[in-house]
């Protein structure tokens, strides 16, 4: 029997005999969204046997009963599923799915309660909502998924997209092909840095979210079957142990249809989200930072490169390049980068303590500032104490085992962030680098990065084996209040981003890789607040015209979204003058813009009508009125223009636009059938103040 429920949005149909959702319809544009009939279950459950540590995979048994519900201007459909089923091995586990939706609302709220009454196996997965068969609209080509990896992907027809090699060989994000079909899966907060998904195309919108304030590490997966069987799948993922005779109830989840792109997620997304985070305020000298002095360079694989007794002379020369006051120091622990972490001391062959606080006083009384790294995440098995703290503090998975990660050449044990005795050691360090070496900032690497991972073991003191988000946000917490208490001027930066993380840090490192269908106004127009520090160093693996487009673009890109430069002294060679100039205008536009940085709100592309293509803008509101608009046009091309709505208020007669040449003036632009059409500067980068 099918059951069905609608608003003037949508409309969901559960049918008992599939046991799963047949359809869900976008009552607005009349588009069926669930499209390939494929089997799915509404959810999974991954379970281990007591005595054993196998993981086995359960779907639903059977449907007991089904309910629609009436309460006020709210619908309740409620599912009663009996038994987990496996092969032909049943399991006493009973869920209750309820689905509400709401008369006037285009958004629906899915929950799932997971009752225990086996007496041999633990729940410790639960996958949920589980939906199969999508995609938007007569053709899947034109489709969109925003994911929210690190700072964000747009992915143009993933259906095809993420069946290609590049995917498939994607290092840390990758598609896994399964059963003749497609998956990606990665894991919130940090890999994915907000528990979120959009799906668009030019008419329909699929919005999903999980709603959970406690914050567990949630797998968002997306499926496909690929091009030959189009469809789209999407799921969340729970790592949390449904022991026997005991229940678990789920946070919400939601799952809206809408006639709008993306940014109409992000805005929902963000009012759930403000009442669980409080965005930390932080020194107001901060404000005026636009770049930094990435140092690297003291020991790498045992080669030296500086010494503490150079740090003066990088600090003056970061200065004089890049008018960089904030220098910040990595490679200085014992052996060098990416060996014998934790052991966060000073390498001898560097210098001794004294050398390297002498350092940090010299740029400190020079008017700088000095952040240290420190690696959040990983221990060296090579290290002396890896036998009697490493395997002690190490994550462990099902099995026990410890998971490993190689850097290089060398081999670390991932560290799990809920243990106690490791947040010690980890906010410890910190201190004693603000402490006793005069440092300011404090960053952690990997940290808003890496991929966070479940923990079985059961002598750490975490409550859930999904609890490695708490962990971190503890630290982060305490240790920023421990640091200001040392030194009111401090503040902590980390590795790439995550939205209940961003919260207590001043800035987001944020990579100029491979580039993977990165969008980075994803974050930022999510949380215009966290400040993004862009990688914009000439890339290594490239050469001739090549390089030099792709550091043009990483600027561009970061001047658009407002970010902090990442620049290092050894990352320019030999023939570089010309973009060691061109960087040098860049960072004197950037400085330009600082003020209107401060005092805006980016706002992406909204508000702009039409655009020249090849354009990209980004506008920023004004606390005045004001709206600014940076405008890249890389290929310098002619008779550019974009089109913004004309309001009572808009005065196109004190309009002005500045470049990064140096010129200045009036830009053209006129009124045009309630537009007004703004004529852009022949430039690679501009902005128009309206």
């Amino acid at each position: 029997m099918e059951y069905s429920v609608k608003n003037k949005y949508l409309s969901i149909t559960f049918d008992d005999e599939k046991a799963r959702i047949i359809s869900l319809k976008n009552e607005i544009t009349g588009d069926e969204y669930i499209k390939n009939p494929v089997t799915f279950p509404l959810y999974k459950l991954s379970c281990i046997a007591r005595e054993s540590n196998i993981k086995e995979e359960f779907i639903p048994d059977r449907v007991k009963e089904v309910k629609i519900v009436e309460k006020s201007n709210t619908k309740y459909v409620v599912v009663n599923f009996e038994g987990a089923i496996s092969g032909n091995k049943i399991l006493n586990i009973n869920t209750i799915v309820k689905i509400e939706i709401k008369e006037d609302d285009c958004e629906t709220i899915w929950s799932i309660d997971v009752i225990n009454n086996d007496k041999v196996y633990s729940v410790v997965e639960v996958l949920f909502p589980y939906i199969r068969g999508i995609y938007l609209g007569e053709d899947w080509r034109d489709n969109i998924i925003i994911y929210p990896h690190h700072a964000g992907e747009k992915t143009i027809d993933p259906i095809e997209t993420y069946t290609t090699e590049k995917y498939l060989s994607f290092s840390r994000a990758q598609t896994y092909k399964e059963d003749g079909m497609f998956f990606r899966e990665i894991n919130y907060c940090g890999l994915a840095s907000m528990n979120w998904v959009y799906y668009q195309n030019n008419k329909n919108g699929l919005y999903l979210s999980s709603y959970d304030n406690d914050f567990l590490i949630t797998g968002l997966r997306v499926e496909t079957g690929g091009p030959e069987n189009p469809w789209m799948g999407f799921g969340f993922r729970k790592y949390v142990v449904i022991s026997p005779d005991s229940e678990w109830h789920s946070r919400e989840y939601a799952l809206a249809v809408t006639t709008y792109d993306w940014h109409w997620g992000a805005k929902r997304y963000r009012k759930w989200i403000d009442n669980y985070i409080k965005i930390e305020k932080h020194p107001t000298y901060l404000e005026e930072e636009f770049v930094l002095n990435q140092c690297y360079n003291f020991k790498r694989d045992g080669i030296i490169y500086n010494k503490f007794e150079d740090i003066p002379e990088l600090f003056k020369k970061g200065q004089d390049l890049f008018g960089a006051k904030h220098m910040f120091i990595a490679s200085w622990n014992r052996q060098g980068f990416d060996q014998n972490y934790p052991e966060y001391y000073p390498d001898l062959e560097l210098g001794t303590s004294l050398d390297l606080y002498k350092g940090c006083e010299y740029v400190n009384k020079s008017g700088g500032f000095v952040t240290f790294y420190i690696n959040a995440r990983i221990f060296d098995i090579n290290s002396d104490y890896f036998n009697t703290l490493g395997q002690q503090m190490a994550i462990k998975d099902e099995k026990g085992d410890m998971k490993f990660e190689q850097y290089g050449l060398h081999k670390f044990v991932v560290l799990c962030p809920a243990n106690e005795k490791w947040q010690k050691y980890l906010m410890d360090f910190a201190c004693w680098m603000v402490q006793c070496y005069g440092a300011t900032g404090i960053y952690l690497d990997q940290l808003g990065s890496a991929e966070p991972l479940p923990c079985y073991d059961q002598g750490h003191n975490h409550r859930e084996i999904g609890d490695f988000n708490k962990g971190y946000l503890k630290v982060l917490k305490e240790l920023l209040t421990k640091l200001r208490a040392i030194n009111s001027k401090s503040f902590l930066m980390i590795e790439n981003c995550g939205d209940i993380y961003s919260a207590y840090v001043w800035g987001n490192l944020t990579w100029n890789g491979e580039p993977y269908d990165e969008f980075f106004n994803l974050y930022k127009y999510t949380f215009p607040e966290y400040i993004q520090v862009h990688m914009v160093n000439p890339k290594r693996n490239l050469s001739g015209k090549c390089r030099e487009e792709r550091f043009h673009r990483d600027i561009a890109r970061a001047i658009l979204l407002g970010a902090i430069f990442w620049v290092g002294l050894d990352k320019f060679k030999d023939g570089d003058e010309e973009l060691i100039s061109y960087l040098k205008k860049a960072l004197a536009f950037r400085k330009k813009l600082n003020p209107f940085f401060k005092d805006g709100k980016y706002m992406d592309d909204e508000g702009i009508l039409n655009m020249t293509k090849g354009l990209e803008i980004s506008r920023w509101q004004l606390k005045n009125g004001q709206n600014l608009y940076v405008v890249a046009n890389l290929e310098n091309a002619s008779n550019c223009i974009f089109e913004i709505p004309a309001g009572e208020e808009t005065d196109l007669d004190n309009a002005v636009y500045a470049d990064i040449d140096g010129a200045e003036g009036r830009p053209e632009c006129n009124f045009s059938n309630g537009k007004v059409i703004i004529h852009v500067p022949k430039s690679e980068l501009s902005y128009i103040l309206i």
